[in-house]
C-alpha cells in the first residue's frame, strides 16, 4: 500500500509539473538589477506608457506612442528615424500610411551584416494592447538599453525595427522589406509578438532551414521551443510580421506567449491583466538572442531543418530532421524485439489500444460539447474552451476508457501483452509522424524508445518505465495541454487532440498505472470516470464570465450617406444578454449594411441619423489604353477614420496601385470574390488609388469609413457594459457608407 501511495503521489506531482513547466514564467527581475540585465519592472514602465489607451493606426494615440518611442531611443543615445510611406500587404489585400520607427546599434564589425530585432507598436481599436504588442515594444526598448550598457559592443550591428500596421495587415513589415535601404543588411531576424497576457514565451516559428539557428537557440537561457509548434504554424493560415520578412530569405525566429487568450484583442489586454513574469521571459530571450546571434558569424550557415525540444536539465535538444526516420525505425526494431520475446496477447493489445483510442477521441469531443451546452444554459455563462478543469475532465475520461479497455482485454491477454500491443501502436504512429511531420516525431519516438528498453532490460525495468513516463508527460503530455487548453481551446479539434494524446500516454503509462492501482486485477476505470465527472461538475461551477475571463462583443452605428438610413446593432451574432438588450429589437439590416464588413450583415434596428462626415473620392484621370480602362482617384477619409474600405462590385479589377505602389497579389492568403481594399490612416491630403478595369466597363466604388467609438444617439442610449463584457477587435465603431459611380 505504501508503495502504491508513493507511486500515485509521484505520478500526480509529475502531471502537475508537466503543466506548470510550460505555463509558468520566471519571476520578474526588479529595476534594481544590474544595467546589463533585462528587467521586467523597467520594461513594464514602458508598457504603462504605451498602453495608456488604444492606439490603432490613424489615431492621435498612435502618434503619441510613436513620439514616445522616438524620445526613448534618443535618450539611449541612438539616432532613431521614421520610415513614413504607403505600405501594401502581400499576405492580405490591405494598404495604409505607415510610420515605422527604426534605430541602428553599431557593432565592432560595422560593415558586416546585422541582426534585426522586431516588434510592432500599433494596436487594435478595441484595447490598449499591453500584451499585443506593448510587451514586445517595451521589451525591445529595455533590450536596447541593456545592450547599450555593455562595456564592449556586440560583434555585429543590431537593427531595432518597431513596425507599424501589423494589426491592419503586416503593412509596416512589408514596407520595410520593399523600400527601406537597411533591409539588405539584415542577416538574421528575431520577431516578438504576443497573443495573450500570461504564460511562458515560446519560440514557435522559424524560417526554412532551421537546424543552425536551433543550435544557436541552445545558447539562449530559458528558451522554450519545440519543432512541433513550427510544423503546426507553417500549416496554419496565421501570420505575424515575420511572414513579410520571410521575403528576405534570412534565418528567423519568432517568439511570443499565448496564455490568457480570452483577453487577446479586447479592452482587457491592459496593464492590469499583463503578467510581468511573461514580460520577463520574452525579454530574457530577446536580450540573450541578440547577444548570441550578433556575436557569432553572419551570415549564418545554410542548413536543413531540425527536430528540437526542451527538457529540464538538458535544455534544448537539437538534431537534424534527417534523423527522425532512423530514430522511428529504431523504435520499430526495439518494439519488434519486444514482440518476438512476448508473443502472447500482442494482437489483442493492439486491437484494444486502437478501439480505446478511437473511443477516447469520441468521448473527449462529447465531453467538450456537453461542457459548452452546460455553460450556455448556466445563469452565470462562461466559456469552457479555456478551462483547465474541463481539460482535466477530458483527460480523466480518456484515461477511464483506457483502463476499461485494459480490464476487458485481460480476458484474452496478459498485462504484459496488452502493454506490448499498446507500444506497437505507439511505434507505428511514431514512424508515420517521422515520415509525414518529422518536426513532431520527437513527441512519439522518445517515449516509446524508453518504454521498449524497459521491457528489454529487466534489471532496469522500473527506472526505465518511470523515465518513459517522465518523457511522455513532459513531451506529448505538455504539448497536448498547451495546444488544447491554451491555444486551440477544449472544444472540437482541441478536445479530440487532448483525448488522443491522453489515451496514448495512458497506454504507455500502463505499468505505472498498475503500480498505483495494484494491477489490473480490479477495474479502476469507474474511479477514473468518477473523478472525471467530479471535475466536470467543478468546471461547471467555476467556469463563468468574469473580468479575467470576459465575454467579447462590439456595437456598431452605421449610416448611409446616400440616404437618410441609419442603423444600430452588431456585425456579429453575439449571444450575451447585454448585447441582446443593447441591440433589441434586432433584425437583419438592409443590403447596404452587409457591405460594411462583407459577408456579415448588421443585426440591429433603425435609428435616427446622426449625420457623420462621409468619405469622398474625386476623379484625377480616366484613360483607355488598349483593352484596359485606367481610373485614378483621390480618396479622402473623414477626420478620425482609422480604416477606409474601397470596394468595386460587379467589375473585374486587373491591377491596382496606391500612392504609386502596385499591389502584389501573388502571395495573398485567400482570393476575394470581388475587389476590395482597406486603406488605413489615410493622409489629410488623400490617397491616390489607381484601378485598371476592362475598357467600356462602368466603375462603381463603395467607400466605407470606420472610426472608433459610437456617436451620441439621444433616442438610443447605450447602457454601460458590465465588467465581464468587453469590446473586441475593432471595438464599438461608427461606419459611414457611400456609393459613387465613375
Amino acid at each position: 500500500m505504501r508503495d502504491r501511495l508513493l507511486a500515485g503521489l509521484a505520478l500526480l506531482v509529475l502531471c502537475a509539473y508537466s503543466v506548470t513547466r510550460v505555463t509558468r514564467p520566471p519571476r520578474p527581475v526588479p529595476a534594481t538589477a544590474p544595467d546589463t540585465v533585462f528587467s521586467a519592472e523597467r520594461a513594464m514602465r514602458h508598457v504603462e506608457q504605451i498602453a495608456l489607451r488604444p492606439h490603432p493606426m490613424g489615431t492621435a494615440d498612435h502618434d503619441r506612442v510613436r513620439d514616445y518611442l522616438l524620445s526613448q531611443l534618443t535618450a539611449l543615445g541612438l539616432k532613431p528615424q521614421v520610415q513614413t510611406t504607403t505600405g501594401i500587404g502581400t499576405r492580405y489585400p490591405v494598404a495604409g500610411r505607415v510610420q515605422n520607427v527604426l534605430a541602428w546599434l553599431p557593432g565592432t564589425d560595422s560593415h558586416g551584416k546585422a541582426v534585426l530585432l522586431m516588434a510592432h507598436y500599433d494596436g487594435v481599436e478595441a484595447g490598449p494592447a499591453a500584451g499585443d504588442d506593448g510587451t514586445g515594444t517595451a521589451a525591445l526598448l529595455e533590450t536596447l538599453r541593456a545592450l547599450r550598457a555593455r562595456k564592449t559592443p556586440l560583434a555585429h550591428d543590431v537593427i531595432a525595427l518597431f513596425t507599424d500596421g501589423e494589426e491592419a495587415g503586416l503593412l509596416g513589415a512589408a514596407a520595410f522589406v520593399r523600400e527601406h535601404p537597411w533591409a539588405k543588411d539584415v542577416a538574421m531576424v528575431l520577431n516578438f509578438d504576443v497573443r495573450g497576457t500570461t504564460g511562458r514565451a515560446f519560440m514557435f516559428e522559424t524560417g526554412p532551414g532551421n537546424l543552425d539557428v536551433a543550435r544557436g537557440l541552445r545558447r539562449v537561457r530559458g528558451a522554450s521551443a519545440g519543432s512541433v509548434y513550427t510544423a503546426i504554424y507553417r500549416a496554419l493560415p496565421n501570420d505575424t510580421d515575420l511572414s513579410e520578412l520571410g521575403m528576405l530569405g534570412t534565418p528567423a525566429l519568432n517568439f511570443g506567449f499565448i496564455g490568457g487568450v480570452e483577453r487577446y484583442h479586447t479592452s482587457h489586454d491592459d496593464v492590469a491583466h499583463l503578467d510581468a513574469g511573461s514580460v520577463q521571459h520574452l525579454g530574457d530571450q530577446m536580450l540573450d538572442g541578440a547577444r548570441v546571434f550578433a556575436s557569432e558569424t553572419l551570415p549564418r550557415p545554410v542548413t536543413g531543418d531540425a527536430v528540437f525540444f526542451d527538457l529540464p536539465a538538458l535544455g534544448l535538444v537539437v538534431y537534424p530532421e534527417g534523423l527522425a526516420i532512423p530514430l522511428a525505425v529504431l523504435a520499430i526494431v526495439l518494439m519488434a524485439t519486444v514482440v518476438v520475446r512476448e508473443r502472447r496477447g500482442v494482437i489483442a493489445g493492439v486491437v484494444a489500444s486502437i478501439v480505446a483510442i478511437a473511443a477516447a477521441c469520441a468521448v473527449a469531443f462529447g465531453v467538450a460539447w456537453l461542457a459548452g451546452v452546460v455553460q450556455a444554459i448556466a445563469p452565470w455563462g462562461g466559456n469552457p474552451m479555456w478551462s483547465g478543469v474541463y481539460g482535466s475532465a477530458v483527460v480523466l475520461a480518456s484515461v477511464a476508457l483506457v483502463l476499461a479497455a485494459s480490464h476487458a482485454a485481460k480476458r484474452w491477454t496478459l498485462e504484459r501483452g496488452l502493454h506490448t500491443g499498446a507500444m506497437v501502436v505507439w511505434a507505428l504512429v511514431s514512424l508515420l509522424a517521422a515520415i509525414e511531420v518529422p518536426g513532431a516525431s520527437y513527441l512519439l519516438v522518445w517515449p516509446v524508445v524508453f518504454a521498449a528498453l524497459a521491457e528489454l532490460i529487466p534489471r532496469a525495468r522500473r527506472p526505465l518505465q518511470w523515465i518513459a513516463a517522465v518523457v511522455a508527460l513532459l513531451l506529448p503530455g505538455a504539448f497536448a495541454y498547451t495546444t488544447a487548453v491554451i491555444a486551440l481551446g477544449v472544444a472540437g479539434v482541441g478536445a479530440v487532440m487532448l483525448g488522443l494524446v491522453a489515451s496514448l500516454v495512458a497506454f504507455l503509462l500502463l505499468p505505472v498505472l498498475e503500480m498505483v492501482s495494484g494491477g489490473l486485477e480490479w477495474n479502476a476505470a469507474p474511479w477514473a470516470a468518477a473523478a472525471a465527472a467530479i471535475l466536470f461538475l467543478a468546471g461547471a461551477a467555476t467556469t463563468r464570465f468574469t473580468s479575467d475571463h470576459p465575454m467579447p462583443t462590439s456595437l456598431v452605428y452605421a449610416e448611409n450617406a446616400d440616404s437618410a438610413d441609419a442603423w444600430f446593432g452588431a456585425l456579429q451574432n453575439f449571444t450575451d444578454a447585454w448585447t441582446r438588450s443593447a441591440t433589441a429589437p434586432a433584425a437583419p439590416g438592409p443590403p447596404w449594411t452587409a457591405r460594411l464588413s462583407a459577408p456579415r450583415r448588421l443585426l440591429g434596428h433603425r435609428v435616427a441619423r446622426v449625420g457623420l462626415e462621409a468619405p469622398a473620392a474625386s476623379l484625377v484621370r480616366d484613360t483607355v489604353i488598349g483593352a484596359l480602362r485606367r481610373v485614378v482617384l483621390r480618396v479622402h477619409a473623414p477626420r478620425g477614420t482609422t480604416s477606409l474600405v474601397l470596394r468595386a462590385p460587379g467589375v473585374r479589377v486587373t491591377s491596382a496601385s496606391f500612392d504609386g505602389r502596385v499591389a502584389d497579389t501573388t502571395r495573398y492568403r485567400r482570393r476575394l470574390a470581388e475587389w476590395a481594399m482597406p486603406y488605413w490612416a489615410v493622409p489629410d491630403t488623400g490617397a491616390i488609388v489607381a484601378l485598371s478595369i476592362p475598357a467600356g466597363a462602368k466603375l462603381e466604388v463603395e467607400l466605407i469609413a470606420r472610426r472608433p467609438g459610437l456617436p451620441v444617439m439621444p433616442k438610443t442610449p447605450v447602457l454601460a457594459r458590465p465588467e465581464n463584457v468587453v469590446p473586441i477587435q475593432v471595438g464599438d465603431a461608427s461606419y459611414v457608407y457611400r456609393r459613387l459611380v465613375f
